[in-house]
């Protein structure tokens, strides 16, 4: 029987926002952890309210933070180190090491506290470069050096206890450019799989219609316009053309963020096909897309577009396992999930033009943007490749039946799960005599917070919310986004920093927004329809006692609305509302992407990316879709109409490519119900 194991999950952090926070690749970690593994990490919404609830607590807290900064000097004249602790700054380093836990677990690049053991997952040696990754930089080569001892010096350290990946050319990569006997000892192979969590639910039986076949490409959670090209859309868009123009009919979504038409021209697409098949052979998605749209998508799919620089490692296995063939690239680890011909198509040439392994960098020096002479030929393979075997119903349904066996055999999460847990199980146990000061007593901030942890489904919240900060509401008056498992609000549309969304910012740093977190919007009880000024303001009782009266009867509403208006105008700010509009009320929030807000006895919905409610520009057809009505069960059936009218266009043009649909919205208010 396997002893019992406490592990801290520093993920929740703000310095892990550009790491990618609780990644879906390690969700099987979690959702299949063995019993004698508990896992800690900070629920940043009780985080949140403790700190703002008891000033005794988070004063200390803080002191810690800023003793820990006064040592910042000591990284003057080092650039690599420098940029690693602006990432892992003092509050971070504070609240990591406050975490409970016996040892920590990280991925991508590690940010360990040092005062217990730890272990590190990654996919790519390149990934240690994280702190300098900006708008597809990587860390300059004058630097690798510093970065090569920065790491070493760390998983040097008798505080790790292994490095693991499984990807065979990542160990080998780090065992060449550490090139020390010491790490060479700590790199373990581990399997990877998908929790079965996240993706369950789903009828995968479908009918082979290869005539018409259905191309899904996806961008990452970012919604970054850059992805778009680095994740290969352009390409994509490219093969579209010549997949038409070679006779054949089928349709393509792409569940992502439109470039603009001079980027995508920039990048060679035909921007005048784009635009006469959009609607008709080609289909624009939203920015953002849960997990389970994003599994209805692939489990739909026949063929998976991902023409990538960076592989995808959850995208591939979710469509391995709902059956789209996966077509991607000849980059760093793309073996352990695609056998070309076998289970998938891998095209050939881009590795070897954007890694270079010269001068022993081992792949840390990505070259990112435009691969000259590479894009024609991914673009030809595509085109042969693709519709060789998709004029072979029989051999297209043979692959994917292999494909789904193997996914369904190799990518086990629970697997994945027992198999790396009892390895560093293994590891803490049968070296815990070699840390000194190891297992002390608990010190009074942590005995204090030990209840801002998650709990229970609280695990499943955080890998299903994005991992980027999403846009959900901007009304003017506040903006709230959603982030590793909360919702964020702050008052206005303040410029964020990195830094800025952790839950220590606003105590911690000078001109940080005051931020609040909450678990649902609900909770945020409608603070983003309040300026600052009135955040404290309470609606009074009355006013809602009469409108409530009063809302069967329109045109008596209509006439106190108005005197409730003027009296505003005489009394000022305890009876105004936030937007200067009177008797102005959101009542649903993300219909189907749509809020819906009352003014006086009318009901509007117009999408919730497109700013704050303005009555003047939702009459004179201003935002791009609005529907009206006289309650909000009229508007919210048009818009749920207007959804399901959307899908059934999205299946027609499935089945009749040639048919020019999908309007995603009229430039007009459309009137539902009756006076």
């Amino acid at each position: 029987m396997q002893q019992s194991l406490n592990v801290a999950v520093p993920w929740s952090l703000s310095h892990y926002i550009p790491l990618d926070g609780f990644r879906p690749l390690y969700r099987a970690l979690f959702d299949h952890a063995p019993a004698y593994v508990t896992l800690f990490a900070w629920d940043n919404v009780k985080l949140h309210r403790r700190l703002h609830t008891n000033a005794r607590i988070r004063g200390k807290v803080l002191s810690k933070a800023k003793s820990e900064r006064l040592f910042a000097d000591r990284f003057e004249g080092e650039p690599f180190t420098n940029a690693y602790h602006e990432f892992f700054w003092p509050p971070n380093q504070i609240m990591t090491a406050e975490l409970k836990g016996n040892i920590e677990f990280h991925h991508t690049t590690p940010f360990p506290s040092l005062t217990r053991p730890f272990v590190f997952h990654c996919e790519s040696l390149a990934s240690l470069s994280s702190p300098f990754i900006q708008n597809g930089g990587g860390c300059p080569f004058e630097l690798q050096e510093e970065m090569k001892v920065h790491f070493r010096d760390m998983f040097a350290n008798p505080m790790c206890l292994g490095i693991f990946s499984h990807v065979p050319e990542t160990l080998e990569a780090f065992r060449r450019f550490f090139s020390n006997p010491i790490i060479d000892r700590k790199l373990f192979h581990s399997r990877v799989g998908l929790s079965e969590e996240a993706v369950s639910g789903l009828d995968l039986r479908r009918n082979v219609v290869l005539p018409r076949s259905r191309f899904l490409f996806l961008s990452s959670a970012s919604s970054n316009p850059s992805e778009f090209f680095r994740r290969g859309g352009h390409i994509t868009l490219r093969f579209w053309e010549r997949y038409l123009t070679e006779g054949r009919v089928g349709l393509l979504i792409l569940a992502c963020r439109k470039p603009s038409d001079q980027d995508l021209s920039a990048y060679g697409v035909d921007v005048s096909l784009v635009r006469a098949q959009t609607g008709r052979s080609i289909v624009w998605g939203a920015d953002y897309l849960s997990d389970h749209e994003v599994n209805g998508l692939l489990a739909s799919a026949h063929v998976l577009l991902m023409p990538s620089e960076s592989l995808d490692s959850v995208l591939v296995m979710r469509a391995m396992k709902l059956g789209s063939i996966p077509v991607v690239i000849d980059a760093v680890g793309t073996s352990v999930y695609v056998t070309d011909n076998e289970n998938g198509i891998i095209l050939q040439g881009v590795r070897a033009a954007m890694v270079d392994t010269d001068a022993g960098t081992d792949g840390i020096q990505d070259r990112m943007g435009k691969l000259q002479g590479v894009d024609d030929s991914l673009v030809s393979q595509m085109a042969t490749r693709i519709g060789a075997l998709l004029e072979r119903p029989q051999v297209y349904d043979a692959m994917r039946q292999r494909m789904m066996t193997y996914a369904h055999d190799q990518f086990s999460g629970k697997a994945f799960s027992e198999s790396f847990w009892k390895t560093v199980s293994d590891l803490y146990h049968g070296n815990r005599g070699s840390f000194p000061g190891h297992g002390a007593a608990p010190v009074q901030t942590q005995i204090a917070l030990q209840d801002c942890t998650m709990e229970g489904t609280d695990w499943a919240r955080v890998f299903e919310y994005p991992s980027q900060p999403i846009l959900k509401i901007n009304t003017g008056l506040g903006t709230v986004w959603r982030l590793g498992g909360a919702m964020i609000h702050a008052y206005g549309s303040p410029h964020i920093e990195r830094n800025d969304w952790s839950v220590l910012a606003q105590y911690y740093k000078s001109g940080a927004p005051r931020i609040t977190f909450a678990n649902t919007l609900e909770e945020l009880a409608g603070k983003y329809l309040y300026t600052v000024e009135h955040r404290e303001v309470v609606k009074p009782s009355l006013i809602e006692w009469i409108t409530k009266i009063l809302k069967p009867f329109p045109r008596l509403y209509r006439f106190a609305a108005r005197v409730l208006s003027g009296l505003r105008c005489i009394f000022g700010a305890q009876l105004a509302r936030p937007n200067g509009d009177p008797d102005v009320e959101l009542v649903r929030h993300a219909v189907f992407g749509y809020n819906i807000i009352r003014r006086f006895d009318r009901y509007y919905a117009i999408p919730q990316n497109e700013g704050a409610f303005i009555s003047v520009k939702a009459e004179s057809g201003g935002y791009s879709s609005c529907f009206v009505g006289y309650s909000v069960e009229e508007v919210e059936r048009a818009i749920v109409a207007a959804h399901d009218s959307l899908s059934h266009r999205i299946d027609t043009c499935a089945e009749s490519t040639d048919r020019a649909s999908l309007p995603v919205g009229s430039p007009r208010s459309q009137r539902v119900g009756t006076s």
